[in-house]
């Protein structure tokens, strides 16, 4: 039987039976799980289940660990409307959204085989485009190697972060000067996730595909104190960028950077730029930095 105001799916209920789900949104979507719609947007809403945040949309979006993917189609909804699974059907506002016994569980690929001369000839191919009309917004431009002279008030205001950045990357101890530095990125920006939180998130990705998990933890360590200065859904982005887990376009750019295909990262580069107005360019100049500072002398 279901909950009350709740319908069996019948011959005219569209069920979405195709679904894909992030392996963090997976370990939400149990029989009896419940929870409520927080926030609502054109082609996705979230909701948290069991205290677990998921992100359900249409598979524009595109593929990450806190998504749940299909051909959904969804009357209005509105934040605090109940959310729940029984017998595999994700309920939602009273209604059977999606059929999820035959759901796929979707996870980053393993970081690939590289060496510093497949990384510099990755770097190439992505100076051979990084410039112009695509960095010119948000703080893209950070992930150039350097910081041009007339950049934004944006980006001016991220440079003591940045300046952090590169001293925790480094090897740098001094916790009190990281502090201070990344408290000028965290929450820097508009949008659903500010543009600093999107670069750091960026980093976050690819110390841990370069293996260099030392060094993720202890930029970790230091933005976990300052979460509270950014939004909800931007600390449930970061949180799981602290595992090594982002959107599947920018694990491809990492990766086909990493293992100098170009081919592989303009076509990750064309997914990138349709995420957000600037988050998939900025987590992308996050990556760059740490892939910048791997080559460095």
């Amino acid at each position: 039987m279901g909950a009350r105001g709740e319908r069996r799916p019948g011959p005219a209920a569209t069920v979405c039976a195709g679904v894909e789900v992030g392996l963090l949104a997976d370990r939400a979507l149990r029989d009896r799980a419940a929870g409520q719609v927080v926030a609502v947007f054109e082609r996705s809403f979230y909701a948290v289940i069991d205290g677990v945040w998921i992100c359900v949309g249409r598979a524009g979006i595109g593929s990450g660990p806190l998504h749940v993917l299909g051909d959904f189609r969804w009357q209005r909804l509105a934040v605090g409307d109940p959310v729940r699974v029984a017998d595999s059907m994700l309920w939602v506002a009273g209604t059977p959204l999606a059929n999820l016994a035959a759901r796929s569980v979707w996870a980053p690929p393993a970081a690939p085989r590289w060496s510093a001369s497949s990384l510099r000839r990755g770097l190439d191919a992505v100076d051979a485009v990084w410039g112009g009309e695509l960095t010119s917004e948000g703080l893209a431009v950070a992930g150039s190697g350097r910081v041009p002279g007339d950049a934004s008030l944006l980006v001016r205001a991220a440079m003591p972060g940045l300046a952090a950045l590169e001293r925790i990357f480094a090897g740098s101890d001094h916790d009190a000067d990281h502090a201070s530095g990344l408290g000028s990125l965290i929450g820097l920006g508009p949008g659903l996730t500010p543009s600093g939180d999107d670069l750091i998130g960026g980093a976050l990705i690819a110390l841990a595909a370069l293996g260099r998990i030392e060094r993720r933890d202890a930029l970790w360590e230091q933005c976990r104190a300052l979460l509270d200065g950014t939004n909800d859904i931007s600390r449930i982005h970061l949180r799981a960028a602290a595992l090594g887990y982002g959107a599947a376009a920018l694990h491809g750019a990492i990766h086909a950077t990493m293992s100098g295909e170009g081919a592989g990262f303009r076509r990750a580069l064309t997914a990138l730029s349709a995420i957000g107005h600037t988050s998939g360019l900025d987590a992308f100049a996050g990556s760059l930095i740490v892939l910048r500072h791997e080559l460095a002398p």
